[in-house]
């Protein structure tokens, strides 16, 4: 089995939409999320991040190497701000759930 980083840092693009924020991952197909506040999108940008990771682990697919911030272009109405993964209790929490799911 391949031994995964503890955590993985992206950077991810904040962008307000006028009554919502959503989110994107440059290097991460499919790694997107909106929310009705800043601090909603900060907290789901996190935890889209990690399932994301997770699963990418879990089927052994490729795990791009993040963009620098400075190669990324600045951002209308929004910005760009790195999201950390903390993978171990994620992990956790998916191998704890997959078991209850087969004890079931």
């Amino acid at each position: 089995m391949m031994k995964h980083p503890d955590y993985y840092m992206y950077p991810a693009v904040f962008q307000n939409e006028g009554d919502m924020w959503t989110v994107t991952f440059p290097d991460i197909d499919n790694a997107f999320t909106s929310a009705d506040t800043l601090e909603e999108a900060i907290i789901d940008a996190q935890a889209v991040l990690e399932d994301c990771m997770y699963f990418r682990e879990e089927q052994n697919d490729e795990i791009p190497k993040p963009s620098r911030m400075s190669q990324l272009s600045d951002v209308p109405r929004g910005f760009i701000q790195r999201v950390v993964a903390v993978m171990k209790p994620v992990r956790n929490a998916w191998r704890n759930a997959e078991l209850a799911e087969a004890l079931a």
